[in-house]
């Protein structure tokens, strides 16, 4: 074994250098102004990986949670003992406080970091918490055993008169682990509720966050919605998306796409005449991209490769196009699966909104209309070569009036009283192209949300779609600010498990939801969709050179010190041995227990500390580890970017890490 005699002198050889790593993301701070005027500051998550959708951002869910605990004071919290989980912030927990609870404890995810964020948090309104008043953090996973926290009671309790549950139900595969954590947690009476406050960020989610309820009223807990409130502003702004068309040939793709753009104007105009929208905010750009163009016509689906390349040019145009401050609507079929994954990783990756807008036309009226512009197309040839036997006439001859009212109808936009000017397909590659259709389906993530515009309905259903995609209630939607509050219910549930019976305060009805109140999901980019970081092929090829010019550099070593007792003997320096290399500052070092544990003598021969074939299969481990990083500026935002002259340096300290660790360091 080695100890720490064996690494004295070796200086900063195992230091990474100065930038290797990006720095920390600072924390931030944000602010809750109570009614009573008094503010609850609390510093946020940020990048910790469980909250790494929005943890720099104080959720609505418990902004909302603790004002309506203070609003019910009195009768939820003065004197009671209260239990958060899911805390994060912890804003419910720290109100409650201050408004007289008993007891609370605040509770998240048993990380040490999270923990340590509640206990900072905590401490900061520490002055306006009265003293009657006693507020715990601590860790807890839901589901486990409720004991740890109930310590926390004063003596003689056992249970709570509040369980606050924010934002909580949206994990539906924790529903029964929360069912537990009621039935485990509350106190056994009609006067102990679970508020359970949340937003549905995920409209098409919704309906299995909302299956929570009936499990609860299941378990023997009566249900009772208490209110509904639409927020003064989206949580998530700047986030406008793309929008994928997908439909047969001939299902009037493109009439739909300027449609969707007329529309998306037109509730901008309206918006921003409301008020709604801030006239300070910018106007969301929108922008049709087209699939079809004088240079890839229709016929490209004739051939693999001409299909393959009109899609490619499609695709860079609306990734180009693609920003957090517009609308891209690609008009096209996009009837392949894969290539609405692509553009759903897009995207992810940028951190924007999408949805797919399937046109659903039928089959029998897409071949009607392919066929109607086959007769158009063929009419206006044969008036064209009709007019081309015609002798000219004189320049000061009229124009016909026909003619001109074509002419105008042709160059006009796409409207439901407008001639369809678009190219046909052949028949053959029409029936081909609806066999190859991959219809959306909502068991696809890429394809969600799914909105189906029928063939006989005169618009898309914007309301749906520029809520999904902004978050900001379209002006057609019901705009009331709250519904009424209903008084809690103190019935017991008519239920086998009375012993279990509580009430459960929901912000949200579990039947029927408004669409006014949804909000549009976060988009939380990940592993399989941030796009691969482009790498300077002139860097791979050094980090190449780089680590093969430093194994030659050990190779000639052990052709020169064969035996690695000779070389321990040679070695200036009694505790190894030091290998000077290229391109790197400080030598490779070999301990001398190290250099003398293999099973033969010869440095570089079979089984050898230096075999070559070891150190051949160390260098691809490398350069497989690090081949993302090597040439990439930190400014790119990838973690643990590699300069080109950092490359010699970082391999000669893996070699040496490795090199310690034959005897178990």
């Amino acid at each position: 074994m080695a100890n720490e005699e064996d690494f004295v002198g070796l200086g900063d050889t195992f230091k990474d250098p100065e930038g290797f790593y990006p720095p920390e993301k600072e924390p931030t701070f944000a602010e809750h102004q109570m009614l009573t005027g008094q503010t609850v500051r609390v510093r946020l998550v940020g990048s910790h990986p469980l909250y790494s959708l929005e943890g720099d951002l104080l959720w609505n869910a418990g902004r909302t949670s603790a004002s309506y605990i203070e609003e019910k004071a009195s009768s939820l919290v003065e004197g009671k003992d209260v239990l958060e989980i899911g805390a994060a912030a912890g804003v419910p927990s720290i109100v409650s406080a201050v408004k007289g609870a008993r007891t609370v404890v605040m509770t998240d995810y048993p990380d040490p970091d999270l923990v340590e964020n509640m206990r900072y948090n905590a401490s900061l309104s520490a002055a306006i918490i009265p003293s009657s008043s006693s507020l715990y953090v601590d860790g807890y996973k839901w589901g486990d055993p409720i004991e740890p926290l109930t310590a926390y009671l004063p003596e003689g309790s056992n249970s709570f008169d509040l369980l606050i549950m924010a934002d909580v139900v949206y994990s539906y595969h924790e529903h029964p682990n929360l069912i537990k954590v009621m039935q485990k947690a509350l106190k056994k009476s009609k006067d102990s509720v679970a508020l359970v406050v949340f937003t549905p960020y995920q409209p098409w989610l919704l309906p299995r966050n909302q299956t929570f309820f009936p499990l609860a009223e299941q378990s023997g807990f009566q249900v009772t919605k208490i209110f509904e409130k639409v927020m003064d502003k989206v949580l998530f702004e700047n986030d406008p998306g793309l929008i994928v068309l997908s439909g047969y040939p001939c299902s009037g793709l493109s009439y739909r796409a300027q449609q969707l753009a007329s529309l998306l104007e037109a509730t901008q105009d309206e918006l921003f005449k409301s008020g709604t929208i801030p006239a300070s905010r910018p106007r969301y750009k929108i922008h049709i991209v087209p699939t079809h163009d004088p240079s890839h016509p229709r016929t490209v689906y004739d051939d693999a490769r001409t299909e393959k390349e009109a899609r490619g040019v499609a695709y860079t145009r609306a990734k180009r196009a693609l920003g957090r401050d517009s609308f891209v609507i690609l008009d096209g079929m996009n009837y392949i699966k894969g290539y609405r994954y692509q553009l759903w990783c897009e995207a992810k990756a940028l951190g924007t909104t999408s949805c797919v807008v399937h046109v659903g036309t039928p089959v029998d009226q897409c071949i009607a209309n392919n066929e109607a512009r086959i007769r158009r197309r063929d009419a206006q040839q044969e008036k064209s070569e009709s007019r081309d036997n015609e002798p000219r006439e004189s320049s000061t001859t009229e124009s016909d009036p026909q003619v001109e009212a074509e002419s105008t109808t042709q160059t006009n936009g796409p409207s439901p009283t407008t001639e369809d000017t678009e190219e046909p397909y052949p028949p053959d590659l029409l029936k081909n192209l609806i066999f190859r259709y991959e219809e959306p389906s909502t068991h696809s993530r890429w394809d969600k949300p799914l909105f189906t515009v029928p063939w006989s309905d005169p618009e898309p259903p914007i309301a749906e779609i520029w809520t999904a995609l902004t978050g900001i209630p379209h002006p057609s939607t019901s705009t009331d600010a709250e519904t009424p509050v209903t008084t809690l219910t103190s019935a017991l549930a008519s239920s086998a498990l009375l012993s279990d019976t509580a009430s459960i305060n929901t912000s949200a009805t579990a039947r029927t939801p408004r669409t006014a109140a949804l909000q549009r999901p976060r988009i939380k980019p990940h592993q399989a969709t941030v796009q691969p970081t482009a790498t300077d092929s002139s860097a791979l090829y050094a980090m190449e050179k780089c680590t093969s010019a430093i194994v030659s550099a050990i190779r000639s070593y052990t052709l020169t010190n064969p035996s690695a007792e000779a070389a321990l003997a040679q070695s200036p320096d009694a505790r190894g041995i030091a290998i000077a290399v290229p391109e790197a500052s400080a030598p490779i070092f070999i301990p001398a227990h190290v250099a003398s544990s293999g099973t033969t003598d010869e440095l570089a021969g079979a089984g050898g500390i230096l075999a070559l074939p070891r150190l051949q299969r160390l260098r691809r481990q490398w350069i497989g580890l690090n081949r993302a990083y090597v040439g990439v500026n930190h400014a790119s935002g990838v973690k643990g970017g590699l300069a080109p002259d950092q490359v010699g340096d970082a391999f000669v300290r893996f070699l040496i890490a490795e090199f310690a660790g034959e005897s178990g360091v």
